[in-house]
């Protein structure tokens, strides 16, 4: 009995340790089918992620190549030398070694100004780089696997290339746009080697081409005419999944597949994983030691005892994840929409008065030789010099909008006076006001009337606020301006202006976005008050850089009161130009006008490169009774002032951008030049650059103003009739322009 017990208790214990055995061994197979597969997702996913790394990083070097050709066409460049230039600069400032262009005969012009015929070279080391466009390619990249060493062209360099179709130069065309960079640029954005441990490798990563020949091979070694083929390693085990035959054929159908590989030397197996670059004779291949696969079932038991907690603060990471981008998702998609409507409106507020401009052109040029139009002709060019206006302040907010808001924007910090600021408000605006049968009242109550600020800028909010308060009030209303200031401490004070109106007031939904972008309340009784959407909007940034305030109360149909508090230092030392009242270009230190006398006509020598500009400004000052003389390029005004006679020219009116020799540099020669009136002739900067360090630029360059594009007809008389006679026998000491 005890026998039979213990044979059944045996066969028990033998049955159950043969489940066990089973159970453990199918789960065991199970986990390293399951572990098996997932390491083979795994790299794919890795593979596909750093094939498409080094694929963006190709395609960023194929559109440099585009851009580069685009600014060859920008530059006007016109002869061969002026590319090759501009291929050298291009290689000192960008990510290419060396770029050349390939003509259609072959014929290579490279950037260290030499030309290359891969016919004719006599060291063979030229390749023909046509070629490589064959079958209608559009980009190539691949190895440069010449025989020799160019100065311009190294053995371990990678060529990238574009197909050009519409650059000629000096009667050349062009096929193709070539760059070259170190082939070690692509190893640096490879993770080559990876799962080490111990510091043996059991993974990395290559480049081969369909041919098996590594780009990049698991030694980050550079492949040449010598190097190791793919076949030729496979070619040493016996035991691989796929023959050179059948892997040959899959390279060629350019297909993404995996397989084991036996090492019999080394006694393991490893996974490859081929995967193909998109336009690209080229193949991305990941490999793993099967080793990796065995530890990770060996693990699998403490990974479960943990799997919890990891599960448990792996969610809670997720989740964390998932707020954090949830968060940038939102500031993105809030980010595209308001850059969306920002265009919307930009579109709008530009079209709308263009779409005008160019009617009344065309109803201008239909009409123009009819007698009977002529007045009607007179109010259409009145209404597009009046829309050309609006379309030009348009621009500027939009320019003051963008350096506002990307703090661009230098705040001044000089004495002004208040009590002039607001005087001045008041009367640029009260003709317009009461024109419009509305009172215009003034108030002040100013306690220290000399403060330290950007006087511009205070201007600027207050034009902007008044302005409004006159588009927005009806005939028979009252606009009220005011400035009162409170003291903060013993240095510093607070300037409170304030702008009162009955007009037709905002409604409590819009005084919530009243200082948004391109915000305009639209009622019946706003539709017809054209305006920017702006003014408010730089209003409240302006008034935000100097560290103050702007609030606003309205009522619709009772009015809207605006209130500007600004700090300021107070001024204990008080300028003698602000106590004198200031000066005028045209008047004298009494405050007469000068009228400047002068034996014979003002000469102006005018630089401008572009032909409708100079002919419109050559037009203007001939009407004035200026003289003129027309060049196109800052060279010219070297060789026109230099052969002219001593005060032959009285002004220089020089655009800053010209091609051969820009305006700023045309100016520091003419200043360094031998003659008497090298120093005092006065030369204008005449150019659409707007910007403060765009002004310190032609200031530094020696010129003596600044005139902006569009130019202000009446401005540029002024200053030109008004400007002082130059002495040139009297030599005006010039700092250093170098």
């Amino acid at each position: 009995m005890k026998k039979k017990q213990s044979i059944f208790y045996s066969v028990i214990i033998v049955a159950a340790l043969v489940i066990v055995c089973f159970v453990i061994w199918f789960y065991v197979g199970r986990m390293n089918q399951t572990i098996s597969e997932n390491t083979i997702q795994s790299i794919s996913e890795m593979a596909e992620h750093d094939k498409t790394a080094i694929q963006t990083y190709i395609e960023i070097y194929w559109q440099d190549l585009y851009e580069i050709k685009e600014r060859f066409i920008s530059d006007q460049c016109k002869t061969i030398a002026d590319l090759e230039e501009r291929m050298a600069l291009e290689c000192a400032s960008g990510n290419f070694t060396h770029i050349c262009l390939v003509a259609e005969d072959g014929t290579v012009y490279a950037d260290n100004h030499a030309a290359y015929s891969a016919t004719e070279d006599d060291r063979g080391s030229v390749p023909d780089f046509l070629s490589y466009f064959a079958e209608g390619k559009e980009k190539i990249v691949r190895r440069s696997d010449i025989a020799q060493t160019r100065d311009w062209l190294s053995r371990d360099s990678i060529i990238y290339g574009v197909r050009l179709h519409d650059l000629e130069v000096d009667g050349v065309k062009m096929a193709a746009l070539i760059g070259t960079s170190n082939i070690s640029a692509i190893e640096d954005n490879m993770v080559i080697d990876s799962f080490l441990k111990d510091g043996k490798i059991r993974g990395h990563s290559a480049i081969i081409d369909r041919n098996g020949n590594y780009i990049v091979n698991i030694n980050k070694e550079i492949y040449m005419n010598e190097q190791e083929n793919l076949y030729v390693h496979l070619s040493e085990s016996t035991d691989s999944e796929l023959t050179n035959e059948e892997l040959a054929r899959k390279l060629e159908r350019r297909e993404t597949f995996g397989f084991y590989h036996f090492h019999e030397e080394e006694d393991y197996r490893e996974l490859f994983y081929f995967i193909p670059f998109e336009g690209m004779d080229l193949y991305f291949i990941m490999s793993l030691n099967e080793e990796v696969f065995v530890e990770q079932s060996r693990a699998f038991a403490t990974m479960s005892i943990t799997m919890l907690v990891v599960s448990m603060m792996t969610v809670v990471c997720m989740l964390l994840v998932i707020m954090v981008y949830q968060k940038r998702t939102i500031r993105i998609v809030e980010k595209a929409r308001a850059q969306k409507v920002f265009l919307s409106n930009m579109s709008h507020e530009i079209r709308t008065p263009l779409n005008g401009l160019l009617g009344m052109n065309h109803l201008i040029m239909v009409h123009i030789d009819n007698e009977e139009q002529r007045p009607q002709i007179k109010e259409w060019l009145r209404k597009s010099q009046s829309t050309a206006n609006y379309l030009l302040s348009l621009v500027n907010d939009i320019l003051d909008m963008s350096k506002l808001q990307e703090g661009k924007v230098d705040m001044m910090n000089e004495p002004y006076s208040v009590e002039a600021v607001i005087e001045e408000i008041y009367a640029m605006q009260v003709d317009n006001i009461r024109s419009r049968k509305v009172e215009f009242h003034l108030e002040k109550d100013i306690s220290h009337p000399y403060v330290q600020g950007d006087v511009v800028r205070v201007k600027q909010i207050l034009m902007n606020i008044v302005g409004n308060a006159a588009k927005f009030t009806p005939s028979g209303g009252q606009i009220r301006l005011s400035a009162c200031q409170r003291r903060i401490d013993d240095a510093h004070v607070e300037t409170v202006y304030r702008c009162e109106d009955t007009g037709i007031g905002m409604s409590k939904e819009y005084l919530g976005k009243i200082f948004d972008s391109f915000s305009q309340e639209r009622n019946k009784n706003t539709c017809e008050i054209k305006g920017t959407g702006l003014g408010m909007a730089i209003s409240k940034l302006l008034t935000d850089a100097m560290g103050g305030k702007i609030l606003v109360e309205s009522e619709l149909n009772v009015g809207s009161t605006f209130t500007v508090i600004i700090p300021s230092a107070i001024v204990t030392e008080v300028p003698s130009y602000l106590l004198a009242g200031g000066t005028d270009a045209a008047h004298d230190n009494d405050g007469n006008e000068r009228h400047v006398k002068r034996e014979r006509p003002v000469k102006v020598l005018v630089a401008e490169d572009v032909e409708l500009n100079a002919e419109v400004l050559l037009e203007i000052l001939s009407l004035e009774g200026f003289e003129t003389v027309h060049v196109r390029n800052g060279r010219e005004v070297l060789e026109v002032f230099g052969a002219s006679e001593v005060g032959e020219f009285d002004i220089i009116l020089m655009d800053m951008k010209m091609p051969v020799m820009d305006g700023c540099e045309a100016a520091r020669e003419i200043r360094r030049m031998d003659r008497a009136d090298a120093k005092t002739v006065m030369i204008y900067a005449c150019t659409a650059n707007t910007f403060q360090e765009d002004r310190n630029q032609a200031i530094q360059s020696g010129m003596n103003d600044f005139l902006t594009k569009p130019i202000d007809v009446s401005v540029l008389i002024k200053k030109l009739q008004f400007h002082p006679q130059p002495q040139h026998r009297q030599s005006v000491s010039m700092p250093d322009q170098n």
